[in-house]
């Protein structure tokens, strides 16, 4: 038993590490792009959001924790998860049970055209585990290629 525990420790520990990493990176290139950081905060509704530019930690939009939230310049606001997965079994419980289930729950809240829900994946996932979560409305990203963020983002200017 003592091995199993830390074989679990271990791996989320490995997560735990992934997920900040990634979240430090997402954070760095919206800088690049020119957005500035603001604080975190309780989002209620569209306008509690940070403004245009803008980004803050994670803060609870709506009923749903979001890792990080971005106000993209067109108005519509951007949630973005990180995940890392070390197998895929474990994707399914962050992609699917977690953060596809934050996109329905954000655009029944905030509406089909305000909210972009996103998550940043890296590690081991299936397919039809990434199909399932882009059909409930998640939009996703891969951490070893953040330029594609970044220009979806820059797309996103008014």
């Amino acid at each position: 038993s003592a091995a199993l525990i830390a074989a679990s420790k271990t791996q989320t520990g490995r997560r735990t590490k992934g997920k900040e990493q990634q979240e430090a990176a997402v954070k760095a290139a919206l800088r690049t792009l020119g957005f500035t950081e603001v604080p975190s905060r309780t989002i209620v509704n569209i306008s509690g959001a940070p403004a245009p530019g803008e980004f803050c930690g994670e803060s609870k939009l709506g009923t749903r924790k979001g890792d990080i939230i971005v106000r993209l310049h067109d108005h519509r606001v951007m949630p973005i998860e990180c995940k890392v997965s070390n197998s895929s079994t474990n994707s399914v419980k962050r992609l699917n049970n977690d953060a596809a289930v934050k996109a329905q729950s954000w655009k029944t809240d905030f509406g089909l055209r305000q909210v972009v829900p996103s998550a940043m994946l890296s590690g081991v996932y299936k397919l039809h585990n990434l199909v399932d979560a882009q059909e409930r409305g998640l939009t996703i990203f891969w951490a070893h290629d953040l330029a594609a963020l970044t220009s979806w983002i820059a797309s996103a200017n008014s």
